[in-house]
């Protein structure tokens, strides 16, 4: 049986007419309730509690779900449920084109009340901390704008961003999370190597961005997270990751 929630997300559910009764399955960092077209998202852990909390709103304007109300102390929001809730991955559909659309209209996103890039990762190897040293036009950033991050509204028939982590920093490291999935399929591509480098080559000519740039987020995201268990399948494209980050050096 799930544990009751705070009694302060309790109070706030209560004071907009939200029943906590039914609960959908929970995401990686939040909680998450239904009531009607309504749903109720309480992060527990990471950046969705606080950076994340404010770039809700911000993607609000393009085309994340409708926020009706927010709890800034819990990081707790009443939002709107996108009906169909098909991901990127489950629509069929080409993945790219849509994420390249994404990753623009979130570019363009104030970067108020974001966390600096830096601040995310800690304890990098010094191309790493080169990275940070030559950004010079910083950007907001998802920072999770992968698969299942991507809805397909089935009213409008349009994908629709979810979820943002809320970060500030390079362009290029926006890509990472999209480059690391679908994780159900892509660790265990025979073709891995060429089919990551295809998609990094197109991503920075869409989006205008140095593919080694690119290459070197992807590989760090993986290899220095110290947080990734070691039966996780993102292991299994570490070796790979780092084959691409020299490929392009």
């Amino acid at each position: 049986m799930s544990q009751p929630l705070p009694a302060e997300v309790q109070a706030f559910a209560q004071a907009n007419d939200f029943p906590l009764t039914q609960e959908l399955d929970p995401g990686y960092c939040s909680r998450i309730f239904r009531h009607g077209d309504r749903i109720l998202k309480f992060p527990f852990q990471g950046e969705e509690q606080t950076s994340g909390f404010h770039a809700a709103y911000q993607l609000e304007q393009i085309g994340g779900p409708k926020i009706y109300a927010g709890h800034e102390q819990t990081g707790s929001l009443i939002m709107e449920f996108i009906p169909g809730g098909m991901s990127l991955t489950t629509s069929g559909q080409p993945d790219e084109p849509t994420f390249i659309h994404l990753a623009r209209q979130v570019q363009k996103l104030s970067t108020e009340n974001c966390l600096p890039l830096e601040n995310y990762y800690q304890n990098l190897p010094d191309f790493g901390k080169a990275l940070f040293a030559t950004t010079t036009n910083p950007v907001f950033l998802h920072g999770d704008l992968h698969h299942s991050n991507i809805l397909l509204d089935e009213r409008t028939n349009e994908f629709r961003p979810i979820d943002p982590k809320g970060l500030v920093g390079d362009a290029a490291f926006e890509c990472v999370a999209f480059l690391r999935n679908p994780i159900d399929t892509l660790p265990f591509r025979e073709d891995l190597f060429e089919f990551t480098v295809g998609r990094i080559e197109r991503l920075s000519q869409a989006l205008t961005l140095d593919p080694a740039r690119i290459a070197a987020w992807t590989y760090i995201d993986r290899a220095f997270d110290p947080d990734l268990e070691p039966s996780s399948p993102w292991r299994k494209v570490i070796p790979t990751f780092e084959r691409i980050y020299h490929h392009f050096l």
